[in-house]
């Protein structure tokens, strides 16, 4: 239909992750970190995405992109389409061992940089109405913040696209990720040059065959994951429901109602 889905990870590093885009990726990056505008990253430098583990037999990472700005900052940004029940883990392990990633033998705890871990859900993983969440390290008792070295950023597309019109540029980026179409957008989004290039990208991603056979392959394995999801989610209730009918009927002979009546 041409149309794309734009939380697949193949179309996702497309349009944000090559050295031609870069300034796609930092205007999607300063919108989440920046919400409200006051600040801003002014250039980056993509970074390995492979990461060892720091010690032997460790679990090695594999990020979806990787960048290093003007000012030290390594920034992560991942996109998880299936809920796997240990994403809160999953992305702390990601921030703890990106961060851990800089020093090296010798070096001086003084040099580190912040580290920002962004996570785009494409599902919900907190209650509550508010799409963006954002973490740091701080006193329990008081909210005293320690660092701003480590930061966990959550946004939740699901949340966001039921939100109205868009109203600044963090909800630009996660409405046009959250699938909006450029007919339903507002002409101030369809006009914005970051978004405009991405709708544009669109049409080169879906033009490209080789990139369309990876990107139609890539979704239908993650459809077909979802499927089989469903499909066991089904069959543990439907066999939970039956071991609760069962325990309840043997309760009943117990007590001496008749197995006709049970």
């Amino acid at each position: 239909t041409g149309r794309v889905y734009r939380l697949n990870d193949r179309f996702f590093k497309f349009l944000f992750g090559g050295e031609d885009r870069k300034h796609l990726f930092l205007d999607l990056v300063n919108a989440l970190v920046f919400p409200d505008g006051s600040a801003g990253f002014t250039d980056l430098k993509y970074a390995n995405r492979e990461l060892s583990a720091v010690r032997v037999e460790g679990k090695n990472c594999h990020l979806d992109i990787v960048a290093k700005m003007a000012d030290g900052t390594q920034v992560e940004v991942e996109v998880q389409v299936r809920n796997w029940n240990d994403y809160l883990q999953r992305s702390a392990y990601y921030l703890s061992t990106l961060h851990a990633s800089q020093m090296s033998l010798g070096g001086s705890y003084l040099d580190l940089k912040r580290t920002v871990s962004i996570h785009i859900l494409a599902f919900s993983l907190f209650a509550g109405e508010r799409f963006r969440r954002e973490f740091c390290l701080c006193d329990v008792e008081s909210g005293e913040k320690l660092s701003d070295d480590l930061k966990l950023i959550y946004l939740e597309v699901p949340k966001c696209a039921r939100y109205g019109t868009p109203r600044n540029r963090l909800e630009y980026w996660m409405m046009y990720l959250a699938g909006m179409e450029a007919r339903k957008m507002p002409e101030a989004m369809v006009q914005d040059p970051m978004i405009g290039e991405a709708l544009n990208l669109e049409k080169l991603f879906l033009q490209s065959r080789e990139e369309r056979q990876s990107y139609i392959m890539s979704y239908k394995a993650m459809r077909d994951a979802m499927t089989r999801d469903e499909t066991i989610r089904r069959v543990a209730r439907a066999e939970g429901e039956a071991r609760g009918i069962a325990s309840t009927a043997r309760r009943m002979l117990a007590r001496g109602v008749s197995s006709e009546q049970v």
